[in-house]
């Protein structure tokens, strides 16, 4: 900015430099060029859905820097809240893709100190300190108990009887536990709540766009956990499944829009859980959700790992609540990029 127009912004009332700033830091005008070395977060994001959603949290997007020919990951930069991120996808879910990924990442951008893992996941419909866990509701990783925050369900050892899980995921950064728990204390303070502000960043009348709208409540639906999908492919109001079969839920009185954070306990391993049952034995030492990639990312990687519910681990699996609970991860995510401390990150 030139002096002339430093003098011209100075001169106008608070309220309307305030405007001025606030159209600065929405614009998609690109800030002078950056290296790769400006670059302080890393955000991955294993399928589409989930990179579609990230894209659409940026305050401003970056154009791409050159990167070796050894790097074959595509990246996005912009930056949230004055922290400069880059966004990286996976070729295919699982751990293995997620740790090479990762590993690139941060040869190529080699100040990016910590990351965040940004997906949908399976939630275990238990009850948490926000409420019962339901479809688009996010989970954050948080140590709990004897775990770090995330664990490898399907690593360990079998013994007679009984699978014994070993080795332990590094804990979220501790600058990221911070700015998650300020996150929740200004959240509870404010009528107007952020994560939905930033959930409406994704314009659901755009035609490729419409799967990340709401659902509705009424397609939340919870069966109990012996009771089968009657038909793999057919939704159950066609197939056959019995509405006495679904689990009645109290609501907590609050609007079935609100997204609810739970933080705690999640699993990570190469399996795609479609099993209740299973689904309830391994989760009877307290984790929440499963997914498919923090093991990998974590391997030598400080990572909070966000996932947005979107099934319930069982047999009803299906991707109705795919881009609404990737969008509530999304905009959880770029939230907490205005309770980080910056000259930490840097």
């Amino acid at each position: 900015m030139d002096k002339a127009s430093h003098a011209l912004k100075q001169s106008l009332p608070s309220a309307v430099r305030r405007s001025f700033r606030t159209l600065t830091l929405h614009s998609d005008v690109a800030p002078p060029k950056l290296r790769r070395e400006d670059y302080t977060v890393g955000w991955v994001c294993p399928l589409e859905v989930e990179q579609i959603a990230a894209l659409q949290m940026l305050d401003t997007h970056h154009d791409r820097l050159p990167q070796p020919a050894t790097d074959h990951n595509v990246y996005n930069l912009g930056s949230i809240a004055s922290h400069n991120v880059v966004i990286a996808g996976l070729p295919q879910t699982g751990n293995n893709s997620a740790a090479a990924v990762v590993t690139q990442l941060r040869t190529t951008y080699p100040n990016v100190k910590f990351g965040l893992l940004v997906g949908i996941g399976g939630g275990v419909p238990v009850k948490t300190d926000s409420g019962m866990i339901r479809l688009g509701d996010v989970i954050v990783s948080k140590p709990t108990g004897p775990h770090s925050g995330a664990v490898q369900y399907d690593h360990g050892k079998a013994l007679t009887g009984s699978f014994q899980r070993t080795g332990a995921l590094a804990p979220p950064p501790t600058v990221l536990l911070h700015a998650a728990q300020d996150l929740a204390s200004k959240r509870a303070m404010v009528r107007d709540d952020p994560i939905a502000k930033s959930i409406e960043r994704i314009d659901t009348t755009i035609r490729t766009l419409r799967h990340f709208a709401y659902p509705g409540a009424g397609q939340d639906r919870l069966f109990k956990a012996d009771y089968p999908h009657q038909q793999h492919g057919v939704p159950c109001d066609e197939c056959g499944c019995e509405a006495s079969q679904q689990i009645a839920r109290r609501t907590d009185g609050t609007d079935d829009t609100y997204i609810r954070i739970h933080r705690g306990t999640i699993a990570s391993g190469e399996l795609v859980l479609k099993d209740a049952i299973l689904r309830d034995r391994l989760a009877k030492d307290g984790l929440i959700c499963f997914e498919m990639e923090a093991a990998g990312a974590l391997t030598d990687f400080p990572c909070l790992v966000i996932r947005g519910v979107s099934d319930y681990c069982d047999s009803y699996k299906n991707d109705m609540w795919h881009g609404y609970a990737a969008a509530a991860a999304a905009a959880y995510a770029r939230q907490l990029f205005f309770h980080m401390p910056i000259d930490e990150v840097q």
